[in-house]
């Protein structure tokens, strides 16, 4: 394997524990595996996050289906949009879909009758994200219109909030919770209450008890990441500081060493130029593999426990390491994201250099990279 990741599984099922333990013990526990497990393997992630969780969150039916292929039974709830066309699908396999289209809404009725199922719907509330989702002052008729479609079970209510990670301002995520109350309101007006009512994410289930309901969807947490350093240091000063552990090692090998002399470059763009003669390795990775651009000539690499630079311009399948002061050889392991010996390099830290966020840092991790189960 030219380059490959490592997924801890017992860290997996430790984070998921101590998002438990924020919450009332007959709580919901949803662990949200779209976007391949945030790049962690969704073959690798979602058997483990079931035995852990009580739901399973994707974006897709695609993503549904893979998880039933890989026969785990645990309800899984669609949170992204579902075509019309694809409504028999998800019913059939019981997919809890996301609704805030009524066009939607009659394919799910549609193909409940034909197939003599209970189309199982949680209605997405839009409190101010202005996503999808359906607005507060438009709830009722919404709600009684889909109240006339046969087979269909408002079995939940949710909504997602857009800024509750700001901990210096909690005005507005208390704006949404306050419509998301007035939308429940409403619901229970109309003879509606469902079973399952979230709103609280990663942040919000660390920061605001107020907003766990009867379920926590955990996203970026159960991977042992923060989604934020405010909200880190916010959980620790109410507390409710857990201890997070992150669960992926990014591997790869050197491919090559080369000498390189003083005042010779180093890859495209000649925008690294040697001061000093110099050990450089060559790494068969690179931005195609999801490891950023922009982490040229600023990136490090882990290499027998020693953190190295990277020079010259990440490529689209290499890039290159200085090695000079390091004790390193060819086919020696290389991490570019996690732990080696007593060195780490964290998410948190690669993202920042690439001028993003952990969230997409991960996600865009190659999805044909091999993952590895480790425990």
């Amino acid at each position: 394997m030219l380059s490959w990741v490592e997924v801890d599984t017992a860290r997996i099922r430790a984070n998921i524990d101590a998002f438990r333990g924020l919450a009332a013990p007959d709580t919901a526990i949803m662990v949200v595996v779209k976007a391949n497990a945030y790049g962690h393997g969704l073959n690798v992630v979602a058997p483990v996050a079931a035995e852990g969780g009580n739901w399973l969150g994707v974006n897709c039916l695609d993503e549904a289906l893979a998880i039933t292929k890989l026969g785990i039974a645990n309800r899984i709830a669609i949170l992204g949009h579902t075509s019309p066309g694809e409504a028999g699908i998800a019913v059939r396999n019981d997919y809890r879909q996301v609704l805030y289209r009524l066009d939607v809404a009659e394919a799910l009725s549609i193909a409940a009758q034909s197939l003599g199922r209970t189309a199982n719907v949680h209605i997405k509330i839009e409190t101010g994200t202005n996503r999808q989702g359906v607005a507060v002052a438009e709830l009722e008729d919404f709600i009684r219109a889909v109240l006339k479609f046969p087979g269909l079970k408002i079995e939940g209510v949710y909504t997602h909030f857009a800024n509750i990670e700001d901990t210096l301002d909690p005005s507005f995520a208390q704006l949404q919770l306050r419509r998301f109350n007035e939308a429940l309101g409403v619901l229970d007006r109309l003879g509606v209450r469902p079973m399952h009512i979230h709103a609280a994410a990663t942040a919000g289930a660390l920061l605001y008890p107020e907003t766990i309901f009867t379920m926590v969807r955990i996203g970026i947490g159960a991977y042992g990441i923060w989604p934020s350093r405010e909200t880190q240091l916010a959980a620790r000063e109410r507390g409710r500081q857990i201890a997070l552990s992150p669960v992926l090692n990014w591997k790869t090998r050197v491919a090559q060493i080369k000498k390189v002399c003083a005042g010779d470059y180093v890859g495209y763009g000649l925008s690294f130029q040697a001061s000093r003669p110099m050990r450089v390795g060559v790494l068969p990775v690179g931005y195609y593999d999801g490891y950023d651009r922009k982490l040229s000539n600023s990136g490090r690499v882990l290499i027998n426990g020693q953190a190295v630079p990277v020079i010259g311009r990440v490529a689209m399948n290499m890039m290159m390491i200085d090695i000079t002061d390091a004790a390193a050889e060819i086919d020696d392991e290389v991490v570019l994201l996690g732990r080696q010996g007593n060195a780490e390099i964290r998410a948190e830290e690669v993202a920042e250099k690439a001028g993003t966020i952990p969230y997409e840092l991960l996600s865009r991790i190659n999805p044909l990279l091999p993952r590895v189960a480790r425990s």
